[in-house]
């Protein structure tokens, strides 16, 4: 046992498995997996560097006791004893993380950027949700790329993020984590884009938030979010009944109870709030991917920053199976 003891030690040692002891994923044979993890450390990096590429396993490390998906989930669940993480049938494998190089050469990151299209492509022809942990809030953009063939159609992007990624460029990169919604606003396959928790200064200037009001995205900002009824207002945006992929990125969350991110904003959101946003997505829209980002385990506390992003994915992970095994 270490001198710091962990849940893991009370709960007997460390995982054979992935992320919550799930069973191990083959990237190249994904079938039959309803729930696909997948660790993307880097995608498209500014030249300050992929300081996100360890979040990954980071978020691994924060919840790893052998037996995790086998105990009671009172924020999922209550106090209803019948129900679990992963209702019978539905299976969830972590296919690790793709070798994805922490540079900004352009050579490099349009090779990170054929290789995500790649991975994630064959879990959606394999059935497979992603569930993707990333990695800088330039993941989703190949993520999302991979999408231009869902047998769903047209896809919806929920966003939450303190910021609202709508740059074109940023110093001739147009790839990278400012951009994300702006590109993903291109893509054929996108049609609604609700954005939530938008608050203080980012890299948005005027012609940025102009350029997606007349692309049609619906904010709701931090502000609009804390009022009676905000949450359910601002999910109420969304297509009821259509695929919508969800977009996090953790800085969404107030830096009291999420440390660890480079673009901390007074004001965020709370754990719960977010579990609200959750609940209200699951009950209104089949989620049919998900991506984590923007974990700076260097700048964390005490790991609490990784812990809350491994309950936050362990909440969705456990909502999307719901959806999967009503499906089935």
């Amino acid at each position: 046992m270490n001198d710091t003891p962990s849940m893991g030690d009370l709960f007997g040692g460390e995982t054979a498995g992935g992320w919550l002891n799930m069973p191990r994923g083959d990237i190249n044979a994904p079938q039959g997996v309803d729930i696909a993890v997948l660790g993307i450390g880097s995608a498209t990096p500014y030249p300050v560097g992929s300081y996100c590429h360890d979040a990954p396993d980071a978020i691994r490390a924060a919840r790893s006791w052998p037996t995790i998906l086998e105990q009671h989930d009172f924020d999922l669940f209550g106090v209803d004893p019948s129900d679990g993480v992963l209702p019978d049938g539905v299976i969830a494998a972590d296919f690790g993380n793709l070798d994805t190089v922490a540079d900004a050469a352009p050579e490099v990151t349009a090779s990170n950027r054929a290789m995500i299209r790649g991975a994630v492509t064959g879990l959606l022809d394999a059935g497979s949700v992603p569930f993707v942990l990333g990695g800088d809030d330039s993941v989703p953009i190949p993520v999302l790329e991979s999408y231009c063939g869902f047998d769903g159609g047209p896809i919806s992007i929920l966003q939450i993020d303190a910021h609202i990624d709508w740059r074109d460029e940023v110093g001739g990169e147009t790839q990278g984590l400012s951009s994300n919604m702006r590109r993903a606003s291109e893509m054929a396959h996108v049609g609604k884009i609700v954005q939530l928790g938008a608050r203080g200064i980012g890299s948005a200037r005027k012609g940025e938030v102009q350029a997606a009001l007349d692309y049609g995205v619906a904010f709701h900002t931090m502000r609009n979010l804390i009022e009676p009824d905000g949450i359910a207002r601002a999910v109420a945006e969304l297509p009821e009944g259509l695929p919508v992929y969800i977009a996090l990125d953790v800085d969404s969350m107030d830096p009291v109870v999420m440390p660890a991110v480079i673009g901390a904003a007074q004001g965020g959101l709370s754990y719960w709030q977010m579990m609200q946003i959750f609940e209200a997505i699951a009950a209104r829209a089949p989620i049919c991917g998900f991506n984590m980002v923007e974990l700076m385990p260097a700048r964390d506390v005490n790991g609490q920053g990784a812990l809350m992003a491994s309950r936050l994915g362990l909440s969705m992970l456990g909502m999307i199976a719901r959806q999967r095994a009503a499906a089935k």
